[in-house]
């Protein structure tokens, strides 16, 4: 997930990223071409086992449970976007109910109806402040926070746990939640998440064994993977309500995202898959146009996933936020409605970030219609990180329809970035200007390299949330910050 989880896991080192050694390479075998998009969409049974276990393993509070969680219950079909029926994208069914269609909401236009991840999927993950330290009552508490501060109104809808949520399998092979941690079991943790109008998510691996099974002193027989068991788990998470997957490589088979993204099509829920199939950070995965959707490790990632990480694990630092821009950059061919580029999980609010590199990674991600998932502790979050996440004209962008991604169009100086992404409705465009230096600057944007007449054009600041009247041919901004942005929307 990104790096803290080295410091969590005892200070392995930057060489080594979540779930993934780079000494330890994974399988060469790459998925198949079939895609996400390609399946017709037929209904399953999601009737998978609903078992927890609280033998607690290493990631195990000490405080104990009575054992089994309760059976499937309501969860499975509770506001969850499992519409069944003909569909393109990983699961069938639109995917837009739970929470509302957040590129409807956010974008102003329908997205793609139908397709799984029509936007990038917005929400939370519970890694960046939490690593194990997850309960029950914190994801539970996280949902409020997520409908009570704004960021359900601002598109944020998934609630996803990552790694340390699990205690091995049953006699059968089920999978088994943490019983200590989760008493209520996870269909009911699902229900109450769905309640709120909100989508639950979940973390695996391709491997037999979890990122801290490999490095967190965890057991493997507590920190179980889904390698081998991709059809049975898929139909589990189904019957639990579960309407995101991330599955990371964490030194796994790559072969084996394109088996979990058909046993997830085979449930017939609207899951959205996500998977990290990068392996330590000189073994990373992201497309390379050879073959045309093809990639640097041999998937086909469009094909594959809903999103792909495409580089290494995310800190909360500005080098770490502009190296994963810059890797981003080219990638922007493969990014639309189903199928997304993921420069990794949100630090907005971690760290020693600056309120200006708040909102500049904030801008940055949304221009790059990167997934949205914040990792900062929403329940105690200032109110200067809740008024960055929740500014609805940035996320607007990141949820606009047309779901293009944002593309390098100048650069007036070393560290001076104009950045352009179109919006729909024709010559409308959504326009960044970066300062990536140590010093304010001023940065302009001629119209004619965002692909707009030399006219007039209607310019509006997105931060400031302030029309700015008519500029002719070009608009400077004036004073932006050290690793600040101004964010435009440009229109003729």
């Amino acid at each position: 997930m990104n790096a803290r989880r080295w410091a969590f896991l005892g200070g392995l080192g930057a060489a080594t990223l979540h779930g993934c050694s780079p000494s330890a390479g994974p399988s060469s075998e790459s998925a198949d071409g079939a895609g996400p998009f390609a399946g017709d969409g037929a209904l399953a049974e999601a009737g998978g086992p609903a078992t927890g276990s609280s033998e607690s393993g290493s990631t195990s509070p000490s405080s104990s449970s009575s054992g089994v969680g309760p059976a499937s219950g309501s969860g499975r079909d509770a506001g969850s976007g499992a519409d069944v029926g003909t569909s393109s994208g990983v699961g069938a069914g639109s995917g837009a109910d739970a929470g509302g269609d957040s590129g409807a909401s956010a974008g102003g236009t329908d997205a793609a109806p139908g397709v799984v991840a029509a936007t990038p999927p917005m929400g939370w993950n519970s890694w960046n402040t939490f690593q194990c330290n997850i309960t029950e009552a914190l994801i539970k508490a996280t949902a409020d926070a997520m409908v009570s501060s704004g960021m359900q109104a601002a598109g944020y809808e998934y609630v996803n746990l990552d790694d340390c949520w699990m205690n091995g399998r049953d006699s059968n092979g089920n999978l088994q939640w943490n019983a200590s941690k989760f008493p209520s079991g996870l269909p009911a943790l699902a229900d109450y998440v769905h309640g709120k109008g909100l989508k639950f998510g979940i973390y695996e691996t391709p491997n037999t064994v979890t990122c801290v099974g490999i490095y967190g002193g965890t057991s493997p027989s507590v920190a179980v993977g889904s390698l081998g068991h991709e059809a049975q788990d898929a139909r589990t998470f189904a019957s639990w309500g579960v309407d995101y997957l991330k599955y990371d490589l964490c030194q796994g088979k790559r072969s084996s995202f394109a088996v979990m993204r058909d046993a997830l099509r085979a449930t017939g829920r609207a899951i959205v898959f996500s998977i990290n199939p990068g392996n330590g950070s000189n073994d990373l995965c992201p497309p390379n146009g050879s073959p045309p959707d093809g990639s640097s490790c041999g998937l086909t990632l469009p094909s594959t996933a809903n999103l792909w990480r495409i580089g290494f694990d995310i800190s909360a630092s500005w080098s770490s936020i502009t190296s994963l821009v810059d890797q981003d950059a080219p990638l922007s061919r493969y990014a639309g409605p189903g199928h997304w580029n993921d420069p990794d999980m949100l630090e907005v609010g971690n760290g020693g970030l600056s309120a200006d590199e708040n909102r500049s990674h904030l801008s940055m991600w949304a221009m790059l219609a990167a997934p949205l998932l914040a990792g900062n502790d929403l329940r105690s979050m200032s109110s200067d990180t809740k008024a960055t996440l929740t500014n609805q004209e940035i996320t607007a962008v990141d949820q606009d329809a047309l779901g293009a991604q944002a593309t390098l169009v100048a650069t007036p100086q070393s560290g001076l970035q104009v950045w352009s992404k179109p919006l729909v409705g024709g010559n409308v465009r959504a326009v960044a200007l970066l300062n990536r230096n140590s010093s304010s600057a001023s940065i302009s944007v001629d119209f004619t390299k965002i692909g707009l007449s030399s006219g007039a054009a209607s310019v509006r600041d997105l931060w400031q949330h302030a029309d700015l009247g008519m500029s002719m041919g070009s608009y400077t901004a004036t004073s932006v910050s050290s690793h600040g942005v101004v964010v435009l929307r440009i229109a003729q």
